[in-house]
């Protein structure tokens, strides 16, 4: 019923209404895209009123409003009732609240983001309503179900089993940007980059279930990803990969991994800041702004028990034993000034701090590029008995000046299911 009415509405020569929610990365690849048809009118909302500006002077048919979609709930149902489809760019805590506007106005939803539980929760409404919500259509999730899901459909059609699955895809600096202790630079908040790294996994391996607890101990499950030699990857498992066998139809695997590609580097130089109490999420109430301003050598000096005012001498022997005496370690907290008087940025908690210190400091600059790279390898049992391994890879890189290769795999599939 969608697709008829959608080429009902292009038959018609109607003019498709469109609402995009966000104006980040992503939104422009989205705009442009869409904006390509004469037939849709877009509407782009953001808190960012230059930001929504700027879409709606570089793209036609591009209608700009400002607003905060949260304050202004009434506003957006309005807005969600006058449009055929919403696509959100909005952080992923953030969709289900929209969702939930356009089932009550009976409007068809997609975004880029992983469903969360809270999405998942609106399955029955959805169909009740008789609207249709895409999610995960971005390039991670997104592209590489596309991939993976087409193999599977190959392998199937000629009566094969699929016995193992591993897909690792990474967003990095293209290698001529990436000279820095975590080889990695940030397009966006790193919040969610490094908040990942604590976070718990769960992969399928030879028939056995393998659990990595939260709090870092993912940064000791690195392996060595040698796919692409010359750029000296390491990968580390992403979530619960065991939940997707049976989305995809792969319970005969013995092996099933999903994982983060980064330069090789980044995760020994991450479990240092774990190690030193820097990814931590619990409220700091000396970083709020109430509070006295507070140096990173203070702030430090806090984290490790010892007095404020310890000796830069004696608070590098601290950290440099903390990090087990780890010389590489010690030299990237010094890369990041965190044993200088530079003042920490307002934050609620210390790894809120530190991500808005290390987006001023692993920001693109002007002329830099960014880089994308996705490998899945599946293995194949057919039923002659042979073992077929068949690996599919993607690397994008971004445009000088232009949009970046994450803006492009996130945003053109997103905008193409719309």
């Amino acid at each position: 019923t969608l697709f008829r009415s959608c080429a009902q509405l292009m038959a018609m020569g109607a003019k498709k209404k469109i609402l995009v929610l966000g104006s980040g990365y992503v939104s422009g690849p989205v705009i442009n895209y869409l904006s390509r048809d004469p037939n849709v009118e877009i509407t782009v909302v953001s808190v960012m009123k230059e930001q929504v500006d700027q879409l709606a002077k570089k793209y036609h048919n591009t209608t700009p409003v400002t607003m905060d979609v949260f304050k202004l709930e009434d506003k957006l149902s309005s807005l969600v009732k006058n449009h055929n489809l919403v696509i959100s760019l909005l952080p992923y805590a953030a969709h289900a609240f929209v969702a939930k506007k356009c089932i009550s106005k009976k409007v068809n939803l997609i975004t880029a983001s992983y469903l969360t539980p809270a999405m998942k929760e609106l399955q029955k409404s959805a169909e009740e309503a008789g609207v249709t919500i895409v999610g995960e259509m971005g390039l991670d999730p997104g592209l590489d179900h596309m991939l993976a899901m087409e193999c599977f459909d190959m392998a199937r059609e000629v009566g094969a089993k699929i016995e193992s699955y591993s897909s690792f895809c990474g967003g990095l600096p293209a290698p001529e940007y990436s000279d820095n202790p975590l080889r990695y630079k940030f397009s966006w908040s790193p919040l969610g980059v490094l908040f990942n790294t604590t976070q718990p996994a769960k992969y399928l391996n030879n028939g056995e279930i393998v659990n990595i607890p939260e709090g870092g101990a993912l940064l000791d499950s690195v392996s060595v990803m040698d796919c692409f030699p010359g750029l000296n990857l390491e990968g580390i498992p992403n979530r619960d990969s065991t939940t997707y066998a049976e989305p995809y139809g792969i319970q005969s695997a013995h092996t099933l991994i999903r994982g983060t590609l980064r330069y090789k580097g980044f995760c020994k130089a991450m479990s240092g800041f774990v190690k030193l109490g820097l990814i931590n999420a619990d409220p700091c109430s000396l970083l709020g702004l109430e509070a006295p301003p507070i140096s990173w050598k203070e702030l430090l000096c806090h984290l490790l028990g010892i007095p404020h005012s310890t000796s830069t001498n004696v608070l590098r022997e601290v950290v440099y034993n903390k990090l087990e005496k780890d010389t590489g370690n010690l030299e990237a907290v010094e890369w990041f000034g965190l044993l200088e008087d530079e003042p920490v940025p307002v934050a609620e908690s210390v790894v809120g701090a530190l991500a808005k210190h290390m987006e001023m400091r692993l920001s693109y600059g002007p002329g830099e590029r960014d880089m994308i790279v996705m490998r899945n390898d599946i293995g194949i049992r057919h039923p002659s008995g042979h073992l077929e391994v068949k690996n599919i890879s993607l690397v994008v890189y971004g445009d000088i000046n232009g949009y970046s290769a994450m803006a492009k795999t996130v945003g053109y599939p997103t905008a193409i299911a719309a």
